[in-house]
């Protein structure tokens, strides 16, 4: 017994030893074949290893396989014939696992790897899918698979990368390898890539962390990237909790571009056109919301803070945002209006138009729904003094709502209410604007009203309409509208030159102008089919009563108006007009009405010839006359045009919801 006990270890010694040769000796080639076969099952891919295959045993350590000129194929759709090739593949495996059923792979290098993905012509199919066809595989198969496939250290040098999609035309080929950042750290990954993406052209770069950190989804995975996509720049800096959803991120983020309408063509957010804009914030995704928290920078000429969500869970995807600017130009929301293309540029309506030609972009109007603030303290325009505008917009399936849409004018408030109706072809359009307390000598500083004779205007409108552009929609307006201004004083030349009054402009011109106080000053127009009406058109001063008649058409953009003056005072050389005031509205014109004023001057050159010059005076001498306007009487008028429902009967019932 005790001799069988010491040849029993001799044995075991010469058994490993006997193996040991025999695996020496054994041509590992002779097992490419039977791999390939195994991989090519597990797949629905062809598989082959052309190369070399070997396998280095080691009693101290884990068998490495080293595997030269590999490749895995596409599926038979594909364009490229192998997804997957690399000039050698060497992986080390632990042997006791594979007793039960599971496969360790601590180290894993790739020499010069190439994988080549891409989608078929109408985008159902992917070849990165391991199936035979590129179809997904059933989830419980996959996640089964990939419990009993453990990776460790992975080095990949000189990667390449080709990604193709058909449908939108992208082609991108990028770069990917390891690098170690210091001694005692892991390996991390840098990338590039560069070609077309959604026809726009993509150059990015960056750093991550370890690659199979990937696949842990509770370990933060660093990240830093920056590239270009068309116009549009980014940089992104912070970590990734879940990078296989991109999940868990908290990411400092910086963008910039021509446009930001252009992020909808990349990422599928719907915004209006602006000027070139740069904005920074914190970028945070969790589950299907991304949120640009506390971002602050600037758009055209204006500085925009503040926070924005995207949801993209909800079809259509939902936006929240709550948006200040302390110093905002208004020229950078024409985009708004259709006044602005996708490039950030100004458009200039053709011809002699002055409206808005473009149409508006419904696609992205129902591209989603949302719910969004903005609050802009100082407003910069050409001459209006506007201040602290407010306003909410509401996105609720393919319906806009504007409420409210306030705004300080001139120490005044101007506010209004707007809905927008997308389901309709062509959209429509309800609009209620309201304006009370704007102060004169605030609208119009250049009069240098006297703080003693301050008026103040105010007025409504109620405007409904179809049309897919500003043009469109005015050119079919149906409402009322009326401007009323109490107190206030007017330029004492104009009131003479309104009358071509000669004999009393000469003083002031030689004396000074000065303010004639304005006893009350009332418009009221109706709108039909975009032609408006001036229902009462006066001006009343002590000096003068101004009545206007007349059309405004904004479908041909041309005025037709004539103000005729009526004297309260004697003036011995006053044509007495009227003026015409017509031209379209790039270029209108005023003057004198030829035939009125050519016949006055006519009588008195014949009175001169026939009769003595002091007779030829007596036809431009104005007696007055003039009685004052009953200013209460037409203000209460206007105000009752102005909010009549004539709006929705004008334009055949037409009522988009407003909620």
């Amino acid at each position: 017994m005790a001799r069988t006990r010491r040849i029993w270890p001799k044995l075991v010694i010469v058994l490993l030893v006997i193996l040991a040769i025999l695996a020496w000796l054994f041509s590992w080639n002779l097992l490419r074949g039977p791999i390939a076969r195994k991989v090519t099952e597990a797949t629905g891919r062809s598989a082959a290893i052309n190369g070399d295959l070997h396998v280095k045993l080691s009693f101290t350590q884990s068998p490495w396989i080293t595997a030269d000129n590999v490749q895995l194929g596409n599926p038979d759709w594909a364009t490229n014939k192998n997804m997957f090739t690399a000039d050698r593949l060497a992986l080390q495996l632990r042997f006791w696992p594979l007793l039960s059923g599971k496969v360790e792979l601590p180290e894993i290098v790739l020499e010069n790897p190439v994988v080549a993905v891409e989608k078929n012509a109408d985008g159902t199919l992917a070849s990165w899918n391991m199936t035979a066809d590129g179809k997904p595989a059933p989830a419980t198969a996959s996640s089964a698979s990939s419990n009993k496939v453990a990776l460790g250290h992975l080095q990949i040098h000189n990667g390449k990368v080709h990604y193709q999609d058909p449908k939108p035309k992208d082609v991108v080929d990028g770069t990917i390898s390891t690098f170690s950042p210091g001694a005692g750290q892991e390996d991390m990954i840098r990338v590039s890539a560069n070609g077309q993406f959604q026809q726009m052209k993509l150059n990015l770069g960056g750093t991550g962390g370890a690659l199979l950190d990937l696949r842990d989804p509770s370990k933060p995975y660093p990240l830093d990237a920056s590239g270009t996509v068309g116009e549009t720049k980014f940089a992104a800096k912070g970590t990734v909790t879940d990078p296989g959803h991109l999940s868990g991120m908290h990411l400092d983020f910086k963008i910039s571009g021509a446009s930001l309408s252009q992020l909808y063509q990349i990422a599928h957010v719907p915004l209006p056109a602006t000027p070139a804009y740069s904005l920074a914030g914190l970028l945070e995704h969790h589950a299907e919301v991304w949120n640009l928290q506390g971002f602050s920078g600037r758009v055209g000429n204006s500085d925009l803070n503040g926070d924005f969500s995207i949801d993209r869970a909800p079809k259509p995807q939902y936006i929240k945002a709550n948006l200040t600017s302390k110093n905002l130009d208004m020229k950078d929301l024409s985009g708004f209006i259709g006044a602005r293309n996708d490039k950030g540029k100004t458009e200039v309506p053709a011809g002699d138009k002055v409206l808005p030609q473009s149409e508006f972009d419904l696609e992205k109007i129902n591209a989603a729904n949302g719910d969004i603030w903005f609050k802009g303290q100082h407003l910069k325009t050409d001459r209006l003094p506007l201040n602290n505008l407010v306003a909410h917009m509401v996105l609720d399936n393919g319906r806009l709502t504007l409420d409210p849409l306030n705004v300080e004018v001139a120490s005044g408030q101007v506010n209004s209410k707007i809905g927008l109706d997308t389901s309709a072809k062509p959209l429509k359009v309800k609009a209620d604007v309201k304006a009370a307390k704007l102060q004169l000598r605030e609208l119009f500083p250049e009069m240098k009203i006297q703080k003693a004779n301050v008026g103040t205007v105010g007025g409504q409108a109620t405007i409904a309409t179809q049309g897919n552009s500003v043009a469109q929609m005015l050119g079919a307006a149906n409402g009322n509208a009326a401007v009323i201004m109490n107190g206030g004083a007017v330029s004492k030349l104009i009131l003479r030159l309104s009358n071509l009054d000669l004999a009393n402009t000469l003083p002031i011109l030689l004396t000074g102008d000065k303010e004639v106080p304005v006893r009350c000053f009332v418009g009221d127009l109706g709108v039909k089919n975009g032609d408006a009406t001036i229902r009462t058109l006066i001006l009343d001063t002590e000096k003068q009563v101004i009545n206007g008649t007349g059309t405004i058409n904004f479908k041909d953009e041309k005025m037709n108006i004539q103000l005729t003056s009526t004297p309260k005072d004697k003036s011995l050389a006053a044509f007495r007009g009227p003026i015409l005031v017509d031209g379209t509205f790039k270029h209108p014109s005023a003057r004198p009405a030829v035939g009125q004023l050519a016949g006055r001057s006519g009588v008195a050159v014949a009175l001169g010839v026939l009769v003595n010059p002091i007779a030829a005076l007596i036809p431009l001498i104005d007696l007055g006359g003039a009685k004052d306007t009953d200013c209460g009487a037409m203000i209460h008028q206007a105000s009752s045009n102005s909010t009549k429902d004539s709006a929705d009967k004008a334009s055949n019932k037409v009522k988009p919801q407003v909620k």
